[in-house]
Parts: C-alpha cells; sequence; structure tokens
C-alpha cells in the first residue's frame, strides 16, 4: 500500500533539506571569502547580495496565490534548488 503524504508532509521536509542546503551554502560563502582579496571579497558580497534578490524574486513567483497548494510546493522546491546549485557553486569556486 502506498503511503499518502499531505502537503504539510512535502513542505516541512523540503524545508528541512532546505535549511541545510542554506547552511551549507553560508558555510562554502565564508570559507570562499577567506581566499579572496579584499576587492575580490568585495565583488563576492555583490554578486551574493544581486543572487539573493534574484532568488527571492523567482521563487517568488512560483508562489502563485492562485496555483492551490502545489504552488507553495513549488516555491518551495525553488527555494531548496536555487539554494543547492549556488553551494555547488561557492564550493566549486574554491576548488584549484
Amino acid at each position: 500500500m502506498q503511503q499518502a503524504f499531505s502537503t504539510l508532509d512535502i513542505v516541512t521536509c523540503i524545508s528541512n533539506e532546505y535549511e541545510r542546503q542554506d547552511q551549507r551554502l553560508n558555510d562554502n560563502y565564508q570559507q570562499l571569502r577567506g581566499h579572496l582579496s579584499d576587492e575580490r571579497r568585495d565583488q563576492l558580497f555583490s554578486v551574493q547580495r544581486k543572487w539573493i534578490t534574484y532568488k527571492e524574486a523567482n521563487c517568488g513567483f512560483y508562489a502563485d496565490p492562485e496555483g492551490g497548494t502545489m504552488a507553495r510546493i513549488n516555491a518551495n522546491s525553488c527555494l531548496l534548488s536555487e539554494t543547492t546549485r549556488r553551494a555547488d557553486e561557492l564550493e566549486n569556486l574554491m576548488q584549484p
């Protein structure tokens, strides 16, 4: 028998993984900052601020108030996937 999951179950699962990936992103950001010159650190700060603005706008678009419960799931999935991608990107920038 297949187990049914509620929207809350799905959003909670996504949110838990988002928190993990967000922490990973922040750790990678701080580590990368430590390897950069002052000028590059300022550039990274600027890029990160722009990325946050993009992520919030893009994923906010998924949160269509007329989209029902799937809109909530899609918006949270967007936050998770964008954050994971950015954490990977920052990690890769530290590679030699």
